[in-house]
């Protein structure tokens, strides 16, 4: 009987409300977080007053996955920026530093993040792999654009950063021929040659960059489409959270435009028994 009132009042409320449907960058907006990874993409390091002497060049090798919240850090009312670590970007790169990345909606299915961060003074880090050389960081930066793909279903995310399944798919275009001034990281300072600290070895100027990056990434999920309280499955429980909440903001502000109204009460009503 109470299940009976409780879908009579929802039904009447989604009456009068209209559905739209959500573009894939608001889904991503709506879900708050994503989960990404930097595949093997082409490298470069340069050297000289100008770098323009290569030192170093090939594949990257596949990167860590990376679990990211999307926020809104330079108040432009567009929560898809994110800080990551310098060695979250480039694993054999072995800094904390943080450096963060303004996402910027291209039309309805794409968003563009650009990030950088000048050090004063200059960052000391480690250069794994086959550099093996001190360097000493005084400018990092990035500008990639990911599009993003509707998946069919509800999937397990690869990356482990989801518990509930993604339905989003993100991934930077294919670039060939490579084109060093497209979808690229970058990093300017000093190597140490031959050093064992930032402050031993000849100093030499460098400039790295991995450029037509080959980046992969999930998120959405139910979460956007009514489960409310992240148990997986939208049902009594979340329908009851917006309910209890309706009017109000916070719990149950499922399209997180501030308010408990009939457009969250119409998502999870129109989603009700989807699970993942």
């Amino acid at each position: 009987m109470r299940k009976a009132i409780l879908f009579g009042i929802v039904s009447a409320m989604a009456l009068t409300s209209v559905a739209v449907a959500q573009t894939p960058v608001q889904k991503l907006i709506q879900t708050g977080k994503m989960s990404f990874r930097l595949n093997d993409s082409q490298y470069y390091i340069r050297i000289g007053d100008q770098c323009t002497l290569p030192a170093a060049g090939g594949g990257l090798g596949d990167q860590a996955p990376i679990c990211v919240q999307l926020q809104d850090l330079n108040g432009d009312n567009i929560p898809l920026d994110f800080q990551i670590t310098i060695n979250q970007m480039v694993n054999t790169i072995q800094s904390n530093a943080t450096v963060t990345f303004i996402g910027t909606p291209v039309g309805t299915n794409a968003v563009r993040w650009q990030g950088s961060r000048t050090f004063t003074p200059a960052e000391c880090a480690f250069i794994g792999g086959s550099v093996q050389q001190w360097f000493q960081l005084n400018d990092v930066y990035g500008d990639f654009t990911m599009q993003i793909t509707e998946m069919s279903s509800c999937q397990a995310d690869p990356y482990n950063c989801f518990s509930c399944g993604v339905d989003l798919m993100l991934a930077t275009p294919v670039i060939d021929p490579p084109n060093e001034n497209v979808n690229y990281l970058g990093f300017n300072g000093v190597l140490r040659l031959g050093g064992n600290s930032c402050d031993t070895g000849g100093p030499v100027r460098a400039c790295a960059r991995t450029f037509s990056i080959r980046a992969v990434g999930y998120s959405g999920g139910l979460k956007p489409r009514g489960d409310v309280n992240g148990d997986c499955t939208v049902d009594d429980a979340d329908l009851l959270i917006v309910l209890f909440n309706f009017g109000g903001s916070g719990d149950g502000d499922v399209n997180r435009d501030g308010v408990v109204d009939d457009a969250d009460l119409l998502i999870v009503l129109f989603n009700f028994g989807a699970s993942c």
